[in-house]
């Protein structure tokens, strides 16, 4: 098709050798667009090259990292080597729709103007079977840092030429890279292009996630928050929401004088809630499992 965009399909690998093959079958399964796909292998253990050299495609490239970057450096030695006018980010253990590349072309022919778009996605829980469907749409005005509700795995199209202007991933950052990456373009000014389909299905498995460590989070949390501090103690729900966040996952960290700390400057900028005032509480009088426990129950989804 005429004006059709070259995409780069990036998909960043790490002791995924059992689970890649699945989210490669789902670029390949696409029915029409221009792509080319990237892999990516931060370093893996297992027997990752065995499997690549099965596919036997020249739109499939694989580069290997020569030392552990974490998924930050795995993006960006991505975003190096494409060519495309516009990135795919795609996680080594979730799936596009086979409809993906269309739905953004139809988009694109309307605005072949388009910054970066995303669109809805699907979580598949693979233990229980449970499918639900997630879109979350900006809303006027409020800063993308206020919500956090998407990230690279959500179906995220980004012209590359943005790259130049808001830089690479952060490869301090083991987790919440796109996060960081995120609220740089929105603070920079560029505006979402909504795609109202799902692209993408995110699946929930039992295997290894490195957003799971709160460690990693935590000092995620504090890069974030020392890059965004004239911003966020502009307003009380910022101030609120990161000095929360960096409170229990300190604690989770066991990092107990850390947690207070952050426990008190809600005291001193005078937005302290309820529910920093519990976890101050439980994690200071009971053992550390067994407070996570209640903080879990009591915080739910929220934490």
């Amino acid at each position: 098709m005429k004006n059709t965009p070259h995409v780069s399909i990036i998909i960043p690998i790490y002791n995924r050798a059992k689970l890649v093959p699945r989210a490669i079958k789902s670029v390949l399964n696409q029915t029409r667009g221009h792509w080319e796909l990237i892999l990516v292998d931060d370093c893996s253990t297992d027997n990752i090259d065995e499997v690549i050299s099965t596919y036997d495609d020249e739109r499939i490239k694989f580069f290997k990292l020569p030392v552990n970057k974490g998924n930050a450096g795995a993006r960006n030695e991505g975003v190096r080597q494409a060519t495309g006018e516009f990135i795919f980010f795609l996680d080594s253990d979730d799936e596009m729709h086979p409809t993906t590349l269309d739905f953004f072309l139809k988009k694109y022919i309307e605005n072949p103007k388009i910054d970066f778009a995303f669109g809805a996605y699907q979580t598949k829980n693979e233990v229980t079977g449970e499918i639900t469907e997630v879109f979350w749409q900006p809303k006027e005005n409020v800063p993308f840092i206020k919500e956090l509700k998407i990230g690279t795995g959500c179906g995220l199209f980004v012209q590359k030429d943005i790259f130049d202007k808001v830089g690479l991933f952060d490869e301090r950052l083991r987790v919440a890279v796109d996060t960081d990456w995120l609220i740089r373009l929105d603070n920079l000014g560029f505006k979402p292009t909504l795609l109202k389909d799902i692209l993408v299905t995110v699946n929930i498995h039992k295997g290894e996630r490195v957003r799971k460590d709160r460690t990693n989070l935590l000092n995620a949390y504090k890069i974030i928050f020392q890059k965004n501090r004239q911003l966020i103690f502009q307003d009380n729900f910022l101030i609120k929401k990161f000095l929360y966040k960096l409170q229990w996952l300190s604690y989770h960290s066991k990092n107990l004088k850390a947690g207070n700390s952050f426990f008190y400057k809600q005291i001193g900028s005078k937005t302290l809630t309820l529910k920093p005032f519990v976890a101050f509480l439980i994690y200071n009088i009971l053992p550390l499992e067994t407070a996570k426990k209640i903080h879990l129950k009591i915080s739910g989804s929220n934490i």
